[in-house]
């Protein structure tokens, strides 16, 4: 699947990630984890030593200034970053959009040049482009689009890619239609936060706002399943893991002999921005999600936002032991959210959803940090996450 070199002499030779970084050198992925025992921000995973090496070659150096991850968790606040290293094959892009809107975006080198997510309408231009170029490569470079899923800040960037390199678009086949209809995914997903609250007032400019950052509709061309097994050569193979929750086409791509799994949305903590909630639109389907996740052998959980837990650092990339500890702490979440829900719903039967989740808010404020916006729910994704478990009681 790969395009056209360009003419000799016209490339750059990729830039190391030993030059880049100059931090860690690792026999391999999964020792790294047992070694470290956490993900640090000053750890840079590089060229493996080879397969006989063993943990006394590890060699590890102290801390840059400027944290690689992106992230100085303790401040809580992002930090501006392009790309990462984190893995021989594999290079986390970060994007921004919005107002405070930062996703992550993962490049995978085999001998198909992939790219998992491609954000909003211009990240290919404004963030794929000089992330490639770095490395001597150029957006029409990549042969394949995998999206997590089909909201705007993860496929918004694929009409834009595609125009540029006629990469295809692969995504699981419940959320292609969300993916390649703006419109009826605004109606699936994000309507209700209007609604729901009252305001339906808002709804033209919501639905307006979100055709920008979702883009010019891009054809899907495979509609993936549970269990497919993708060959991008060079050693990366990749599952296909369905992973819903989130939305109902949410899937992680598992690169089960390194123990890589890149996630997107499956696994939101208590969500991306302070004071709010994950966005979990179908809650039983989220915890189920979560307890498959928790049975595999992951040693590296590759995130498609910086997600907050109390349990671990804010890094959009954990490691080892914190991958689980990660996922336990979302488990955790997600039963709070559901809890409150339930014992507001209890004691006022006969109250409508506002009010019942206005309550709910109350209850979980005690056991998590929330900032309430003007409607008394949590500042962000209050409104999905408790309609989500209202479902349920109906």
């Amino acid at each position: 699947m790969g395009h056209p070199a360009p003419a000799s002499g016209s490339r750059r030779p990729p830039i190391s990630p030993l030059t880049v970084f100059g931090l860690t050198l690792l026999p391999s992925l999964r020792d790294a984890c047992v070694a470290l025992g956490r993900p640090l921000a000053c750890v840079s995973i590089v060229r493996p030593l080879g397969p006989k090496a063993n943990l006394d070659h590890y060699l590890a150096r102290p801390c840059p200034s400027v944290p690689v991850y992106g992230v100085k968790w303790e401040e809580g606040a992002v930090q501006p970053h392009n790309e990462f290293r984190i893995h021989p094959q594999v290079v986390q892009i970060g994007c921004y959009w919005g107002e405070g809107g930062h996703t992550e975006l993962y490049l995978l080198e085999g001998d198909t040049l992939a790219i998992v997510d491609t954000g909003v309408n211009d990240t290919p231009s404004q963030y794929i482009a000089p992330a490639l170029e770095a490395q001597g490569r150029m957006l029409g470079d990549i042969d394949l689009i995998l999206n997590t899923h089909g909201h705007h800040d993860h496929a918004g960037g694929n009409a834009e890619l595609v125009a540029a390199s006629g990469a295809k678009v692969w995504i699981h086949e419940a959320d292609a239609r969300v993916a390649e209809d703006p419109d009826y995914q605004f109606d699936t997903y994000f309507a209700s936060r209007d609604v729901l609250v009252g305001r339906p007032d808002r709804l033209d400019a919501s639905r307006a706002a979100l055709k920008v950052t979702a883009g010019q509709p891009a054809k899907v061309d495979r509609k993936l399943t549970d269990g497919d097994l993708l060959d991008l050569g060079k050693g990366i193979n990749l599952r296909v893991v369905h992973t819903p929750g989130h939305t109902r086409g949410s899937v992680c791509y598992y690169w089960e002999s390194e123990g890589l799994a890149f996630c997107g949305d499956s696994v939101m903590g208590q969500g991306s921005r302070p004071g709010g909630f994950p966005l979990i639109y179908f809650p039983a389907d989220y915890e189920l999600t979560i307890e498959r996740l928790l049975r595999m052998e992951i040693a590296a959980l590759g995130l498609g936002h910086h997600y907050r837990t109390r349990a671990v650092p804010r890094d959009s990339v954990h490691f080892g032991p914190n991958v689980k500890a990660y996922l336990r702490a979302s488990r955790e979440i997600a039963d709070t959210i559901g809890d409150s829900l339930r014992s507001a719903r209890a004691v006022r039967p006969q109250a409508g959803f506002l009010e019942v989740a206005q309550a709910a808010t109350n209850l979980a404020a005690e056991r998590l940090p929330i900032t309430k916006g003007e409607d008394g729910l949590p500042l962000t994704a209050g409104v999905e996450a408790f309609y989500g478990y209202w479902q349920l009681l109906r």
